[in-house]
Parts: C-alpha cells; structure tokens; sequence
C-alpha cells in the first residue's frame, strides 16, 4: 500500500476528530460502498465489550445510515471526503 495515500486517510479522519466524513471504498466482496460515519461513538457498545486491536490496515467507525459499528480497508479507499484516490 501506498504509505502517503494511508498517511492522507488518517489525517482527514484525525482533522474531523468524531465529526461526520464520508468514505467510499470496495468491500470484500468487490461491490463498491460508500458511508456516511464518525470515529469516537460509544454510545452504543455492549456493557462489557471485548478490547479491540488497533490495526495500521483497518479504521473502525461508526455508520450513521445503519446504526452500526463497521470498518473499512485503507487499502481499499477511493475516496473520503473530498479527497479522491486514482488508482495507478
């Protein structure tokens, strides 16, 4: 992976600091999916959730539209926010 491009996605995401963003990216099963999300939500975790790795491949969000935690591919992205990837 291109290390700029992973370094550009955690910069947008730590510059919103738990505010909204939009990320589109190709899921693993190769379908194309955009989200509307946010880092930081804990309102909703169970009451005793079990610890969760941190990875340098894998950001962990809150999906707005489906309530739901969910995690996407720096890989993967092709755009976030109003920063567009090209893929080479």
């Amino acid at each position: 992976m291109n290390t700029t491009k992973k370094h550009i996605i955690k910069e947008v995401i730590k510059a919103k600091a738990g505010k909204f963003f939009s990320v589109e990216f190709i899921k693993k099963d190769g379908t194309p999916r955009l989200m509307l999300c946010r880092t930081g939500v804990k309102k909703y975790l169970a009451p005793n959730p079990r610890p969760m790795r941190r990875s340098e491949v894998v950001q962990k969000v809150y999906d707005v539209h489906k309530k739901a935690y969910r995690s996407f591919n720096f890989d993967t992205v092709t755009r976030i926010d109003n920063v567009k990837f090209i893929e080479e």
